[in-house]
């Protein structure tokens, strides 16, 4: 029985990276890592014993509980609740209902996944091969549809995929994910994990298949991770000469690609851009600020328990005010912005958790991931930390938090607490 449950939590961690890819379209995308996950909190439920052994440091075991009563609350509370301005009108999946508590079925199945793979990886840690074995057959697919479609040669899209992929420029950056930074913040823990795993060659081609998604947020999580990483080597001799020999050519590659019309158009400009003011260069920047300000809007007014699970796009039209806030409004920006007939997203995890389930959710929230990344550092294993940090940072450019990949990985360090400490009383 327990090889079997190994085995399907084995092939749970190599289907992770097909997010979009090979999903059966029953309404919305479902996953053959959710299938597999499925059958496995199944049969914890019907084993009792095997249930009752999933076990995690207490006191993130009552934080993360915590987050999924109010998460619960959240969602009766809005049912019933009657706002006194109309709600946004956009295409639903099932319903307004229905579609909020579907996000909450997906909040709970994160948590229950942040369970079992603790439950696992406290085991045997090298099981986490297999989510190495998945992200390089992701990997070799993006690189086939990233250079296809630069290209502009035929390419073979998987079941699932969306007619047209996410693309920039004519390439396509998603891979198997819908999104670009789905695909970054991916391939970014998965090289940590081979590197964990002594994988150093594989690990490296991850780190540069991250090139293929054109992710900001993903490119500056990995610079962090990288200096994070090297940090203690910065003082050492050996690490100094080097750092002396290599400094000036690095210098003038920085002053070449500063240079460069790519980066005075796409980083300089939209850096000294205002985010009220819109250009072609700043236009992500001004659409990121305008998402940002409308969850802020929504969870102050809303400050105890949020507009509830997935309504963030229902009450967007109310705190709207992309009118007064665009300095240089034209006609394709008072279409653009207004997102009618579509379900906007914070595209902030934090503005997303503050909106939806209110002050108290948010601070539950950031205490879970505080106690995460304090684990980590406890258990002294840099690789495992650095990618901790680099998920905060995606973070504040991420679609949703409900990313079972991103769960997982949350799980590595109470794992390894565990397996510490059953190695201590051994």
């Amino acid at each position: 029985m327990k090889v079997r449950l190994t085995a399907f939590f084995c092939l749970f961690l190599f289907y992770l990276p097909f997010n979009q890819a090979l999903t059966f379209n029953i309404g919305f995308p479902l996953k053959i890592s959710e299938l597999i996950l499925g059958v496995l909190i199944f049969i914890f439920i019907a084993k009792a014993v095997a249930f009752k052994k999933l076990e995690t440091p207490t006191k993130i075991r009552l934080v993360i509980l915590l987050f999924l009563v109010w998460s619960t609350l959240s969602f009766v509370i809005n049912y019933f609740w009657h706002y006194p301005y109309p709600l946004k009108t956009i295409p639903f999946r099932i319903s307004a209902v229905g579609d909020s508590f579907l996000r909450l079925c997906y909040v709970v199945l994160n948590i229950l996944c942040f369970f079992i793979s603790v439950f696992f990886l406290r085991k045997n840690p090298n099981i986490l091969k297999y989510w190495v074995y998945g992200a390089i057959i992701a990997s070799i697919y993006s690189w086939y549809l990233f250079l296809s479609s630069g290209f502009n040669l035929p390419y073979v899209k998987l079941f699932g995929m969306e007619e047209s992929p996410q693309a920039l420029s004519g390439f396509i950056r998603c891979g198997t994910f819908k999104e670009g930074n789905f695909l970054g913040l991916y391939l970014l823990l998965s090289s940590i994990i081979s590197f964990y795993l002594q994988k150093k060659k594989l690990g490296i081609f991850l780190l540069l298949t991250i090139a293929t998604t054109f992710s900001t947020i993903t490119i500056l999580s990995t610079i962090v991770f990288l200096i994070f990483l090297i940090r203690k080597n910065f003082l050492k001799r050996k690490t100094f000469k080097i750092l002396v020999i290599i400094f000036p050519f690095m210098f003038l590659a920085t002053l070449y690609i500063a240079n460069t019309p790519y980066f005075q158009t796409y980083v300089f400009a939209k850096i000294n851009t205002p985010s009220n003011i819109l250009t072609k260069w700043s236009f992500s920047k001004v659409d990121r600020t305008i998402t940002a300000r409308i969850g802020y809007f929504q969870g102050v007014n809303n400050l105890f328990f949020g507009v509830g699970p997935f309504n963030y796009g229902l009450h967007y039209d109310e705190y709207n005010d992309f009118k007064t806030f665009i300095l240089n409004n034209n006609d394709w920006s008072f279409s653009f912005f207004s997102k009618e007939n579509k379900r906007s997203i914070a595209n902030n995890v934090y503005i997303e958790v503050f909106a939806e389930y209110g002050l108290f959710g948010f601070f539950i929230f950031i205490i879970f991931l505080i106690k995460i990344l304090r684990l980590s550092i406890k258990n002294k294993n840099d690789l495992i930390t650095g990618g901790i940090i680099a998920i905060l940072i995606s973070f504040n450019a991420f679609p949703s938090f409900i990313m079972l990949f991103v769960w997982v990985f949350l799980a590595i360090p109470a794992a390894f607490e565990n397996l510490k400490l059953k190695d201590n009383n051994d």
